[in-house]
């Protein structure tokens, strides 16, 4: 026999705030990075910066960069397993 304020139930919903509060504590400085690249697209987008440019050159930066560097890797593990 469960009822609805059950100590299970009062469990689960503390535990949810515990688990709430953390990750949000933990997510904060992303969602501050998160913040700054939005505001960084919108300034792109109009062009009211004289740093439009470099802003864009950033973005396609970081794009092809990972990129670049997960080929790397990969090209350094095929040359060690074939020697």
């Amino acid at each position: 026999m469960t009822t609805e304020g059950g100590t299970g139930t009062r469990a689960a919903r503390h535990a949810g705030g515990l688990y709430r509060r953390t990750f949000a504590w933990i997510a904060k400085p992303f969602r501050k990075v998160e913040a700054e690249a939005h505001h960084l697209r919108e300034v792109e987008e109009t062009g009211e910066s004289g740093e439009t440019p470099y802003i864009a050159i950033l973005g396609v930066f970081l794009f092809v960069f990972p990129i670049f560097v997960v080929l790397l890797g990969l090209a350094l593990i095929a040359y060690y397993a074939a020697s």
